[in-house]
């Protein structure tokens, strides 16, 4: 009897052994990774920037340490403003016994599994207010004016909101 149906299954494999073939290679299609990251939250404006000051303030540091004469650095920031991110709103307004009113209402998308997320338009990064530079190569003129540059055009900051400081023994 074992022999019957090991025979049965065999004639069968044989017969139908292109159609195995074919399901056997979309099953391993289907266990191959496709490249994609899977998110908990999918993020509505993956274009936008995230802005951490810490981090701004670290890669300042690392490009003035490589000015010539510069040495070691540190940057302290100080912001005027915090970011701020703006929403897409649709207008709306009723006319209504010869009074107007109007009214606005945040635009939502879909971003799947039955969830809704607001559409971000534009997101405002934050002003600075002043920044403090101190490194071991200040008692230099023109090292202070070259890190004074640098700090301007990596901030928007003009000069007088700027101060370059000569560091002291670490202690």
């Amino acid at each position: 009897m074992r022999q019957d149906v090991l025979k049965k299954l065999t004639e069968a494999a044989k017969r139908y052994r292109y159609m195995l073939i074919v399901i056997a290679a979309g099953l391993l299609l289907l266990l191959l990774p496709t490249g994609k990251k899977t998110e908990s939250e999918p993020s509505s404006a993956p274009d936008f920037e995230a802005f951490e000051l810490a981090e701004f303030e670290r890669r300042i540091e690392s490009a003035l340490e490589k000015i010539d004469g510069v040495g070691k650095t540190e940057v302290v920031l100080t912001l005027g403003s915090t970011m701020e991110t703006v929403y897409q709103s649709d207008l709306t307004s009723d006319e209504r016994d010869g009074s107007a009113s109007r009214r606005s209402d945040t635009v939502l998308e879909n971003t799947g599994s039955g969830t809704q997320s607001a559409v971000v338009r534009e997101r405002i990064y934050p002003k600075f207010r002043g920044a403090l530079v101190v490194c071991e190569g200040a008692s230099s003129a023109s090292v202070r004016l070259e890190v004074t540059r640098a700090v301007e055009t990596l901030t928007g900051l003009s000069g007088d909101s700027i101060t370059v400081l000569k560091r002291g023994a670490d202690r």
